[in-house]
């Protein structure tokens, strides 16, 4: 059977596609481990298309997915079937409807006015629109550990609205991670550490810098040398990432 050059070139462009994919997912695998085994329950809050579900699963964990959006419930169903349990809701601090506002690009959605006025604002994402609005309803932490049991592990990335997601947990748990913007957001990083030191006060902190899937600190800290540090300029300069806390 022979080929044409551009079909030859599709299929390298394929497979090379495939491999970094893979390298990705295999990255994110070895980073998750360290939090997660097999059988622990997780929470992905804001799962959006999945691609820390996958980590999730290949680690053999429970997973609870939760993302208000239709379009990526219906890719989410389509790619995990009944591998996971998906919940078409928002999450906040109390059991109501909210405004959540639809982006142009789907992992720019949200439910915080104030985080998408402060984006603009910084020019962070200047170029795109969240002209589209619907009415969702919001359900709790506590609501779901409730139905489903404590989780090992909560990864939260909800575009600016990390803290009353929060506001919406009474119970400890081992280990929560939620997005960070700065400078935009650094007071709102200090209130959910605080909110989490409410909640655990046996708790240590790192972070990561946007996708690299590494711990920038060699040992955890203290949340009071955690929120001294996110006003350093380092930290300041790290655009976007994740905040990590686990129980001592």
């Amino acid at each position: 059977m022979r080929y044409s050059i551009q079909k030859l070139r599709a299929i390298k462009e394929k497979l090379l596609h495939s491999k970094r994919n893979e390298q990705i997912l295999g990255k994110r695998t070895d980073f998750y481990s360290q939090f997660i085994s097999s059988n622990d329950l997780c929470f992905d809050v804001g799962a959006n298309l999945g691609n820390r579900i996958e980590p999730f699963l290949r680690l053999n964990a429970k997973v609870i997915a939760i993302e208000p959006q239709k379009n990526c419930c219906k890719f989410l169903r389509w790619k995990f079937k009944d591998k996971i349990v998906l919940i078409e809701k928002g999450l906040g601090e109390n059991e109501e409807e909210k405004t959540f506002y639809i982006s142009d690009v789907s992992t720019l959605s949200s439910f915080s006015e104030e985080w998408i006025n402060s984006v603009l604002k910084s020019k962070r994402f200047g170029t795109h629109q969240w002209k589209k609005t619907k009415c969702i309803e919001i359900k709790t932490l506590d609501s779901l550990i409730k139905q489903y049991g404590v989780p090992k592990f909560i990864k939260i990335d909800v575009e600016g609205y990390e803290l009353e997601v929060l506001k919406g947990l009474s119970y400890p748990v081992d280990v929560i991670s939620f997005e960070y913007t700065v400078p935009e957001q650094t007071q709102k990083i200090v209130d959910c550490i605080k909110q989490i030191e409410k909640i655990n006060n046996n708790t240590l902190f790192n972070y990561s810098i946007a996708e690299n899937m590494e711990l920038a600190f060699s040992e955890w800290v203290t949340s009071e040398k955690m929120i001294d540090y996110i006003h350093s300029e380092k930290f300041q300069s790290s655009n976007f990432g994740d905040i990590y806390s686990r129980t001592k």
